[in-house]
């Protein structure tokens, strides 16, 4: 126990210096293992909003990578997104989209990624991200 003590207070400080290995973050806050955000996760700068509508309720990774499992969902409708990064190919029958939109979440997790190839409307297709006026979605300044 004293042992395990010492450790956790080891992995603490080197979160807080930035020097931990990923995953380890997660053991020192009282996880039992790697978690997939710590070891997967990736936030964008948010910038503004652009409104989009999705036509069925879609999955969210912890990156647009689809490292990790799903961390939450966001619903059918209406909804915002803050960015897109060009990643991991998703497909289904409505076709194929590698951008990846930075959001908040319906449920799970607060933020994740959701596929473009959620999105409905005019100027929505193969690898295409557009906003609820035909605008193109703006690509993320910064990724970290």
């Amino acid at each position: 126990m004293y042992k395990a003590r010492i450790m956790v207070g080891v992995l603490a400080a080197g979160a807080a210096l930035g020097a931990l290995p990923a995953g380890a973050a997660a053991w020192a806050d009282g996880g039992s293992g790697a978690s997939p955000k710590a070891a997967c996760w990736t936030d964008a700068k948010i910038d503004g909003k652009q409104w989009v509508r999705t036509f069925d309720k879609a999955f969210a990774n912890p990156n647009y990578l689809k490292c990790g499992s799903h961390v939450g969902y966001l619903y059918q409708g209406s909804n915002y997104v803050f960015c897109k990064k060009w990643g991991q190919e998703h497909s289904g029958e409505h076709g194929t989209n590698h951008w990846w939109l930075y959001t908040d979440l319906d449920q799970g997790a607060k933020r994740g990624w959701v596929s473009a190839y959620f999105l409905t409307g005019p100027g929505n297709s193969d690898d295409k991200a557009v906003d609820v006026n035909g605008k193109t979605i703006k690509t993320c300044s910064k990724v970290y």
